[in-house]
């Protein structure tokens, strides 16, 4: 092909009322409440999504342009709020790549490109991609964007200068589809009387901060007449009457979605609390007795901003369990299987993790390669399961933890359970068996329910597939850790470990108590008065009071018969 495009199709601009302004400051929409939080405790992480807000802007693109030497960005805040149709639809073709498609002379990617640039009035985009001629592959030849239904009009924000408006046809108000303006004057009165003429053009966002710069720089390249519509074509590096080739086509190369707002937070005191900002979380970690305050600032994309100030009361917490967790085998049928108890009132934040291939690293040379967990309520209700903690819809989150798993094989949930009794269920992808670890942290911050026990149920084999259950106490507590086998006959267990025996080591691996009959222990007395003595006197207790720490308990076999399923249990008293 020549100087001569193939025309596909046709949106044009044919030669009310503002409903809102553009460049108008964020504003604070749900104040952040003073709060109190343990020193030492999991970063109390809060979004700041319906903290700040924009009211000329619920969401933002940024694109990327190229120009004769260089690539141009510039971004579009949507206004969303005032026209949720017309944005809705062009974020339905950004989100679903409409704007891109694979060449199919070329069969790599090929970008939309602005294919309409009249001075002093409006460069237009979104109704062509650049692709290459089959019959001559040194040439242009563009390619219609395969386009959704038409929207309603929604005109009433004025066609000012900056401002992205949709294109439709010239007597049709209700027919725009992809095609986008951006208004390089005020075009809402005469004499192109934008806000009116043909129903009005609906105005949807505009460009922000100095994005106009590229904008211009698009409208200041020379144009050609290839006829309608390209009949004002712009085009970088090109010579007429060369043959135009996609290279001269100011191509869209990228369109993202950003957020229309950044965020920043200071602290007036960090030896108390830090704040820092991950993504759209403001993440506040105490550190020591003290009040903090905290300062949240929130800068859309023209630069005006607000802020919020609010306090931060850090104490010392009261004695909990910060995190439980059971390594065990993991087999086809006889799968690891964790419970835990949320006590107290309100709701609390747990991360549940499992570990297989992160085992390796620390000697573990059968680890489950695929493990994949579930989290169940108490009446077998299935109400989160992950496989790969990267997939999750939570994933920054989970990463801000800082106990996100190593290996992107292992799942992880991040969630907000009520007071209840849940199950974590740790399989293996395609039935795969191995050694798993299986955790559940609490992430909460400050006040608030606790987690009231840890029972996990698993095969209990020899040598380092023993059952191996982990506690972390953040101060003085007391605990009754039991181990059941027998017992588990009454629940329809065949395979269970006939004898099992009970150790405590603590982080240095030191013993702290061990047992194999739990009415040979000389605590015997406050075990039984604690409520959870073991049903069958075959099977192991511990009563021992743990100062803050890490502290594991290992589960393994005794007699004839030393391999089994059995269930361990960790009770704070």
């Amino acid at each position: 092909m020549t100087r001569n495009l193939m025309l596909a199709l046709s949106f044009c601009l044919a030669i009310g009322t503002t409903a809102s302004a553009q460049n108008v400051a964020p504003i604070v929409a749900a104040p952040i409440a003073a709060f109190t939080e343990y020193a030492g405790a999991p970063a109390r992480s809060i979004d700041l999504t319906p903290v700040f807000s924009d009211p000329d802007a619920s969401t933002a693109v940024q694109l990327s342009v190229l120009l004769p030497s260089s690539t141009g960005i510039f971004n579009i805040a949507l206004d969303g709020q005032h026209k949720p149709n017309t944005v809705a639809n062009f974020l339905n073709y950004v989100n679903s790549g409409r704007y891109f498609m694979t060449d199919p002379t070329t069969h790599t990617l090929a970008s939309s490109f602005v294919h309409r640039s009249v001075s002093g009035f409006v460069v237009q985009g979104g109704g062509f991609i650049g692709t290459v001629d089959p019959a001559n592959p040194n040439n242009a030849r563009p390619t219609a964007v395969t386009t959704f239904p038409a929207i309603q009009n929604e005109p009433g924000i004025s066609n000012k200068l900056g401002t992205i408006a949709m294109a439709k046809l010239a007597d049709n108000p209700n027919s725009a589809t992809s095609q986008w303006f951006i208004n390089l004057a005020n075009n809402g009165g005469p004499p192109a009387d934008l806000d009116t003429q043909n129903g009005g053009f609906t105005v949807f966002g505009h460009v922000t901060g100095n994005g106009m710069t590229t904008v211009n720089a698009i409208a200041a390249l020379p144009t050609y007449n290839l006829g309608s519509p390209f009949d004002s074509l712009p085009l970088r590096n090109y010579t007429s009457p060369n043959p135009i080739k996609v290279p001269n086509l100011v191509s869209i190369s990228a369109i993202t979605v950003i957020s229309p707002l950044t965020f920043t937070a200071i602290s007036d005191n960090e030896a108390v609390a830090t704040a820092t900002i991950s993504g759209k979380s403001l993440l506040v970690t105490g550190l020591q007795p003290g009040t903090a305050h905290i300062t949240a600032k929130a800068t859309d994309l023209d630069g005006a901003f607000v802020s919020q100030t609010f306090n931060v009361m850090v104490t010392t917490g009261p004695a909990r369990l910060a995190n439980i967790s059971t390594r065990a085998q993991v087999g086809t049928s006889d799968v690891l299987i964790g419970g835990f108890i949320v006590s107290g009132s309100g709701s609390k934040r747990i991360l549940i993790r499992s570990l297989g291939p992160s085992l390796i690293s620390l000697g573990v040379t059968n680890a489950l390669l695929n493990p994949t967990l579930e989290l169940h309520a108490q009446d077998g209700t299935l109400l989160f399961s992950n496989d790969n903690w990267t997939t999750a819809p939570n994933k920054q989150e989970i990463s801000d933890t800082g106990r996100a798993p190593s290996s992107s094989q292992e799942p992880a949930i991040l969630t907000t359970l009520a007071p209840g009794k849940y199950t974590a269920i740790v399989r293996g992808v395609g039935n795969t068996t191995g050694v798993a670890l299986v955790e559940i942290y609490d992430q909460d911050s400050g006040p608030g329910p606790l987690l009231a026990n840890l029972s996990t149920r698993a095969d209990v084999a020899t040598g380092p597939n023993v059952m191996i259950g982990g506690v972390i106490v953040t101060s003085n507590k007391t605990f009754v850790v039991r181990a059941l086998g027998p017992t588990l006959t009454k629940f329809g267990l065949a395979n269970v470990l006939p004898d099992p025996a009970l150790e405590l080591r603590n982080a240095q691996g030191a013993l702290v108590d061990s047992n194999d009959n739990w009415q040979t222990s000389p605590q015997k007395t406050q075990i039984h008065a604690s409520g959870v003595a073991p049903p069958n006197p075959a099977e192991p207790a511990v009563y021992v009071s743990l100062p803050a720490g890490n502290f594991t308990a290992i589960v393994h076999g005794v007699g004839a018969t030393p391999t089994g399923t059995a269930l361990v249990e960790v009770y704070p008293q």
